[in-house]
């Protein structure tokens, strides 16, 4: 019995070697077809890909030749460089006035609040001064002037 099952033994293995040898060699074709069909789209994706940076770098080309037509002359440069400084000047000018304006403003209304500040505390003496007379009155004391 030991005779047969090594021989069922060696049988299997050859089998077994057939089949592995069968199956990488079908694994082999797979994966060189694979390839194949990979290396082609990555040709054809970058053979489109550099149709496309072609015609978009003749774009920009034109973009920026077109461009640099349409800016201004060094001369017509300098001219709105002057424009600009002086703009600037009278701006300047205007902030400084408007400036002294609000710092004399701010001083007249602080001069106003103090003043009614003032007021309001007199107001509150005299108010206070009248409550106390008319109590007194009403209490009928003297004539009127308050007491403590």
């Amino acid at each position: 019995m030991v005779e047969g099952s090594s021989a069922d033994l060696q049988a299997g293995f050859a089998d077994l070697k057939q089949e592995v040898r069968t199956g990488f060699a079908d694994l082999k074709q797979e994966v060189q077809a694979g390839f194949a069909d990979l290396k082609g789209e990555m040709r054809t994706g970058f053979a489109d890909l550099k149709g496309e940076m072609r015609t978009g770098f003749a774009d920009l080309k034109t973009t920026l030749v077109t461009g640099f037509t349409s800016l201004p002359t060094r001369e017509s440069s300098e001219e709105m460089v002057r424009l600009l400084r002086a703009s600037n000047r009278l701006q300047e000018e205007r902030f400084t006035q408007l400036d002294l304006r609000i710092r004399e403003q701010h001083l007249e209304i602080q001069q106003v609040l103090r003043a009614l500040v003032e007021s309001q505390h007199a107001l509150s003496a005299d108010v206070k001064a009248l409550i106390a007379r008319i109590d007194a009155l009403i209490r009928g004391r003297g004539g009127g002037s308050p007491t403590p």
